[in-house]
């Protein structure tokens, strides 16, 4: 008895049909075999369209597929971008596989206003601006759809939708820099209002609290952080808590080593420093305090 064969060896073998060296036949794709090849022709008999090149038939036949896959009827789009191309003033000769492409990926937000759309091409010459395009060397040559479909984009956006405002540019390397460092101070702020909050009600709750083993249970059960922690908490928020003019313009490991043992002629230095807009690191003033206790 003969072996029946699977689907999926029938799958593969459908697969490994176009694997050969040379040109990949159409009827290798699924889009190149029927029933696409005779949705796509009934579409162009109805617009009266005799002659298309084999590469925009393969595209079209594929727009028509996916959509399917998607449970998608893309007639009314590949009807809308071929009427864009063939009923507009000037663009007889763009009725190949680049333009086809660039128009059908630039129509899309539009494809809903009809005849509005259609008439918006007979200001757009799509060979003059390819010929514009290769004349400023605007591209490499596996980029020209793409380029060719922004620049149609930009031109439908006006002449459809002219009070869209138009694209912000994308940012500088400087402003870039910018808004990297404008979020870097945003949490750093963040950081030390919030530890300064926190060690404000740490000394308030030490305030009440004069036992010291009392304090430290109470604390470990409302704070949950180390003891070193929470120390550098209380021992900042007493001396900076009341100063946001200072505090909001450092780190907070500086003012950590600040609010330490270190002389106070030293600190003052420092946080004049500071306030005069210098960049002060803490491992700075760590060297100062050990130079200072020895």
């Amino acid at each position: 008895m003969a072996k029946r064969r699977s689907r999926l060896e029938d799958d593969e073998d459908d697969d490994n049909s176009g694997c050969e060296a040379g040109d990949v036949p159409a009827s290798a794709h699924a889009w190149g075999r029927e029933p696409w090849p005779g949705k796509l022709q009934a579409i162009l008999d109805a617009l009266e369209i005799d002659a298309l090149d084999d590469g925009s038939r393969l595209y079209l036949q594929r727009q028509l597929h996916i959509g399917s896959l998607f449970d998608q009827d893309r007639t009314g789009h590949l009807v809308m971008t071929l009427r864009c191309i063939t009923e507009s003033e000037g663009n007889d000769g763009a009725l190949t596989e680049r333009y086809i492409r660039a128009v059908s990926g630039a129509i899309g937000p539009y494809a809903d206003r009809g005849l509005a759309l259609i008439e918006a091409f007979d200001q757009i010459s799509l060979v003059g601006i390819f010929e514009q395009m290769r004349a400023l060397e605007y591209f490499y040559e596996k980029e020209a759809t793409d380029a060719l479909e922004r620049i149609l984009r930009h031109k439908l956006r006006r002449a459809l939708d002219p009070t869209a405002p138009e694209p912000a540019p994308p940012p500088t390397k400087q402003e870039r820099l910018a808004a990297a460092k404008a979020r870097a101070a945003a949490a750093r702020l963040a950081t030390v209002e919030r530890n300064i909050d926190l060690g404000r009600r740490m000394a308030a709750l030490r305030d009440l609290t004069p036992c010291n083993k009392k304090f430290g249970r109470l604390r470990a059960q409302q704070f949950d952080f180390p003891q070193r922690e929470s120390a550098e908490m209380l021992r900042v928020a007493r001396m900076y808590g009341e100063r946001p003019e200072f505090y909001r313009i450092t780190t907070w490991p500086v003012l950590v080593e600040l609010s330490g043992a270190i002389p106070d002629s030293c600190r003052l230095a420092f946080e004049r420093r500071i306030q005069s807009g210098e960049a002060v690191k803490a491992n700075e003033i760590a060297a100062a305090r050990r130079a200072a206790a020895t």
